[in-house]
């Protein structure tokens, strides 16, 4: 044991490294980080990514009103665990479902991945006008 300066705030962090390392490995589960909006046409959700490497290591799913994503980011085999002096980027699988603002068309819906964002774009579905709905009074 070395005898030396008390250093709290070091403790603390690395007590919440090795909180989020160990206890909740799961974290990201609830998925990547999306924005979501609309124009007259189409619905537009973009998703950060960063570190994916192959179009088949994601899933997009969606029906009228939902859009699901689910995938792996997977860590390079370069380096092993233990040669990690600090590991904060995540790696593993993730899931978000989320509701859309508005009816889409999902079998009409097209994605890209350009820089670690994928961005899905689903056309409205032609029925989304609204329409005035008159009242029988009696």
């Amino acid at each position: 044991m070395s005898i030396g300066p008390w250093r709290p705030w070091r403790e603390l962090a690395d007590i919440r490294e090795a909180m989020f390392r160990n206890l909740m490995p799961g974290l990201w589960e609830v998925g990547p980080r999306i924005d979501i909006y609309q124009t007259d046409r189409e619905v537009v959700v973009t998703a950060e990514l960063p570190g994916l490497t192959s179009k088949d290591d994601v899933e997009i799913t969606a029906t009228e009103d939902t859009l699901a994503i689910r995938g792996e980011i997977r860590r390079s085999e370069e380096t092993g665990e233990q040669d990690y002096h600090r590991a904060e980027r995540f790696y593993g699988t993730f899931a978000r479902t989320v509701s859309l603002p508005a009816r889409v068309e999902p079998e009409k819906a097209t994605a890209t991945y350009k820089n670690g964002i994928l961005e899905i774009r689903l056309p409205k579905a032609e029925n989304q006008r609204q329409r005035r709905i008159p009242i029988n009074l009696h």
